[in-house]
């Protein structure tokens, strides 16, 4: 006791050092094998990061996460922000709220709560207690807990948040169903100018539901709305809602094989029905159930809002560990995604189409870039459901060709994509291969395969790895053109996920590009996206979109019935909350 201990060399002695492959770590038995996990997490998570980087996003956190929930949120939002992305946190104080007046009569029109002077200061109060823990979360940050204190916080990654009077401006809603809602209001601008000052200083914006008019009142305003419309007003990438827990889940009558996995993604319109399906999907919950379901549908609601004011993409996200990070950094998510539309316009090509089809791909055909196809053939792929056209006006500014390969039903070939020149760089190609990579999906086809003589950059770029000629099934080998000698890709087809995944890179990177490629087999563009260009598109009608009704008969599997139908992916009646 008391004693002092022995001295101890510290410095490395150079006679001791030698030279050896795959050091071993101490009391290691052979290679460094550690660090693989985080080295493949990393290097598949780089492409997200520099997708997300000085990208807005605006996160709606709910009132009903427990103290651990809430921290993992905090947790995973100050990633986000170290990450680059530029955050708006939206928070909830609905549940609190309820608590504190649980004693009290309280009366709701529409879902809102009539906001009486009693009720107004509850809001009040909770408002300012979650600003006060959200500022304590981030100001914490990523800090380690045992280095703080030696380093005087110096290792901390805190975060800067900021919140207003003036982020935006409220009004009253006034009378509904013959009742005053008092002091319960809803948005009637957002300052975006102030807010993206914030944003730019890299600090996190901070919305309560306090809103205040220019005459100095004060209301208390849906936050899902305030968030619903802080988003487009900010021209946000992404509206991310985090949710109680609850998920959308196939039912049973659906798919036995997707019986209560979770519905990863939805197109725009499949939220617009699943949201006119509330009624119908409440009747079928539990009771315990039911105010779940009412409240995640209700998100689904604005969501869709917010992607038709020009949002592109909208998540529900659950509040487990590390949900937030998963959901937007790798490919199978965490949550749900609902996408925008990029369809407008894609329908199965008719027989009245095939002057306009002709009309496409005649000029390629004569200066060889496109195979010469027999005009009776062509006529008879078109019958049978194999031809797909974008039409503008009702004339078709592009087309492409699906059809199966084997008896199998694992193969399909993409052929014929031709865009009109007048409407190349304009991402077309883009959004007609992804729509047909969907219907591929929607058959169980695994491998969709192109042939190109000049158009081989623009295959790999989407994800198309050329192969060998025997990787062809046998059917399309004997009709290999040996004269031309095309190349082979194929790219292997895995959900609708990977799909939408692909859709955020390429809406993106469209953006910056300007090159168009002309193909062998197949012309197309990849260029400025046209993605909110929604006034130039057409829309369609519901049985010309992928999703729910097929307008293709379902067919055989032979060469003679080749084509590909659109199958329902997340019909009515499908969908529950888990």
């Amino acid at each position: 006791f008391g004693s002092a201990l022995s001295p101890v060399e510290l410095s490395v002695n150079e006679s001791a050092v030698g030279v050896a492959k795959y050091a071993r770590e101490s009391g290691g038995l052979g290679p460094v094998r550690k660090w693989d996990n985080l080295v493949h997490l990393l290097r598949g998570s780089a492409p997200y990061i520099e997708l997300h980087q000085n990208s807005i996003m605006v996160i709606h956190v709910s009132s009903e996460l427990n103290d651990s929930e809430f921290q993992n949120a905090m947790n995973d939002i100050a990633t986000l922000h170290v990450l680059g992305v530029k955050i708006v946190l939206v928070a909830s104080v609905r549940s609190q709220v309820q608590i504190r007046l649980d004693d009290q009569e309280q009366i709701f029109v529409r879902g809102m709560r009539v906001t009486g002077s009693d009720e107004l200061k509850a809001v009040q109060a909770e408002a300012g207690i979650a600003r006060s823990r959200i500022e304590a979360a981030l100001a914490r940050g990523l800090g380690s807990s045992g280095l703080i204190g030696r380093t005087g916080g110096r290792n901390r990654v805190g975060v800067d948040v900021v919140s207003s009077n003036g982020f935006f401006v409220a009004r009253p809603i006034g009378v509904l169903d013959g009742i005053d809602l008092g002091a319960t209001g809803a948005v009637r601008s957002v300052e975006s100018t102030k807010v993206l000052r914030h944003l730019d200083n890299r600090e996190i914006v901070l919305f309560t539901p306090l809103g205040y008019s220019a005459s100095g009142d004060t209301y208390n305003v849906r936050t899902e709305e305030i968030a619903a419309k802080a988003a487009p007003a900010l021209r946000a990438s992404k509206l991310i809602f985090l949710t109680d827990g609850h998920e959308l889940v196939f039912n049973k009558q659906h798919d036995t094989s997707l019986c209560c996995r979770r519905v990863q993604s939805l197109r725009l319109d499949d939220a617009k029905r699943l949201v006119q399906y509330k009624q119908n999907l409440l009747s079928q919950q539990g009771k315990e159930k039911k105010a779940a379901a009412a409240q995640l549908i209700d998100l689904c609601d604005w969501s869709v809002k917010a992607l038709q004011r020009g949002v592109v993409r909208a998540h529900l996200v659950p509040p487990s560990q590390g949900s937030l990070l998963q959901e937007l950094y790798t490919r199978d998510g965490a949550g749900t995604l609902i996408a925008s539309d990029i369809y407008e316009g894609i329908r199965t090509a008719k027989p009245e189409d095939l002057d306009s089809i002709l009309a496409l791909i005649a000029p390629l055909e004569q200066d060889g870039t496109l195979i010469q196809r027999p005009r009776d053939q062509l006529r008879t792929d078109i019958a049978a459901g194999c031809y797909y056209v974008i039409a503008r006006e009702q004339l078709p500014i592009a087309c492409a060709m699906l059809k199966r390969l084997d008896s199998h039903g694992k193969a399909a070939e993409l052929g014929c994509l031709v865009v009109d020149s007048q409407y190349r760089n304009l991402a077309k190609g883009d959004a007609l291969l992804s729509y047909l990579e969907r219907v591929a999906i929607a058959n169980k086809i695994t491998h969709l395969f192109a042939l190109s003589t000049r158009t081989m950059q623009w295959f790999i770029e989407r994800g198309f790895e050329e192969v060998d000629f025997e990787s062809l099934p046998s059917d399309r080998r004997n009709s290999y053109d040996t004269s031309r000698m095309p190349k082979i890709y194929r790219k292997t087809l895995r959900s609708d996920r990977h799909v939408d995944l692909e859709e955020c890179f390429w809406t993106t990177r469209s953006s910056y590009e300007a090159d168009s490629y002309s193909s062998t087999e197949s012309l197309s563009s990849s260029s400025a996206s046209w993605l909110f260009d929604q006034q130039q598109s057409r829309a369609i009608s519901q049985q010309e979109k992928i999703g729910f009704n097929s307008v293709v008969p379902e067919t055989g599997q032979n060469e003679k019935s080749a084509a590909l139908k659109e199958d329902d992916l997340c019909g009515d009646g499908q969908v529950e909350i888990r």
